[in-house]
């Protein structure tokens, strides 16, 4: 009977470990987002927004977007998100200018971006009012980032000359499915692919 207890301590033991070590490799390769204002007077440039990657790993996959209002917290909550925008990987310590979102600091809305590690795997940043909260897992729409019906759901950065036209992809919390088996921590996927949240189950309105 000891013999049995002390293998199953082992077991548990090792299993533990195990999941201590994958823990930290993936926090070693995380990526975070955030957003920046630069008013450029100090330079002498146009002020502009600016998204930095402040983490230890490269952010692939990354879609912009804005809404009039975030609740800065997990999942849509009444959230309505438009304009996504495709952006360009970012690596540890690098950022990326935001031009389209134009030179104003006081820009009328929140602004979120979802993006992905090297293993595919979700995270997001929401800002609003100057404050950010960054979230594990995908808790905005899931555009398609290839066309769906003929057409980009996702325009690209350099597509994107500025916000004067009309919105683009406006998608609430009523156009998205999360899976019921799905923790809601992870939002409405933890990762870039068919199993979470399949691309196709986005359904503009």
């Amino acid at each position: 009977m000891l013999a049995l207890l002390v293998s199953i301590t082992a077991v548990l033991v090792s299993l533990g470990s195990l999941g201590i070590a994958y823990t930290s490799g993936r926090r070693s390769r995380m990526p975070v987002l955030q957003f920046m204002w630069e008013s450029g007077a100090s330079g002498g440039g146009e002020p502009k927004w600016w998204l930095a990657n402040v983490g230890t790993g490269p952010a692939t996959n990354i879609v912009v977007a804005q809404a009039e209002r975030t609740a800065l917290t997990r999942g849509l909550n009444r959230e309505q998100w438009f304009n996504p925008v495709l952006i360009p990987s970012i690596p540890a310590g690098g950022k990326l200018a935001l031009t389209w979102l134009g030179g104003t600091m006081g820009l009328q809305c929140g602004l979120g971006v979802s993006y992905t590690d090297a293993e595919k795997y979700f995270y997001t940043t929401k800002c609003g009012d100057d404050v950010s909260m960054f979230f594990v897992g995908l808790h905005l729409p899931r555009w398609p980032l290839l066309k769906l019906n003929g057409s980009r759901a996702v325009k690209t950065w350099w597509g994107v000359e500025d916000l004067s036209g009309p919105r683009w992809s406006t998608v609430s919390e009523r156009h998205v499915r999360r899976r019921w088996w799905l923790p809601s921590r992870f939002g409405i996927s933890r990762r870039l692919g068919g199993w979470a949240d399949p691309v196709l189950s986005y359904r503009p309105r």
